[in-house]
């Protein structure tokens, strides 16, 4: 009687090149779509701390504007912000030479990347506003949102 064993045929163990082929076709698939969305939802968070740095600045604005009555120093020169602790390597904060007169101001947060949003402005009346983005599509309104 012959044994059984020495005819069948050995026990595969392990993967085929093709079964390792499509998983690394499946991984570079969902790498394609999570890394593009998880860029987005970082630049939204970098967003939301410029717009969170210009209401802090905006309210130092007003404060030094009660002390002074005026958002000029004494000899006319621009006030310089207050340094915040926000990370501060992805947006330039500053006043808007141009605009800003003893009696209003205008703060901007430029950022330090190509961003859609572009620089943002927050002027003494509240008005916020979104220039430069580099998505013609992107509204001020979009942008001070969150989106």
């Amino acid at each position: 009687m012959r044994n059984s064993n020495t005819l069948s045929m050995p026990v595969q163990r392990g993967f085929t090149l093709i079964e390792v082929m499509v998983v690394v076709v499946v991984v570079a698939i969902l790498a394609s779509v999570a890394i593009p969305s998880y860029t987005q939802y970082v630049q939204r968070g970098y967003r939301a701390q410029a717009m969170a740095t210009l209401l802090k600045h905006a309210n130092w604005m007003q404060q030094q504007y009660t002390v002074n009555s005026s958002y000029l120093q004494p000899n006319g020169t621009l006030l310089t912000l207050p340094a915040v602790a926000d990370g501060g390597t992805k947006y330039v904060y500053g006043i808007d030479k141009d605009k800003t007169t003893s009696t209003f101001f205008v703060l901007t947060a430029a950022p330090q990347t190509n961003d859609k949003c572009g620089t943002f402005t927050l002027d003494g009346t509240g008005k916020r506003d979104a220039t430069g983005g580099k998505a013609p599509t992107a509204s001020a309104a979009d942008c001070w949102a969150g989106r």
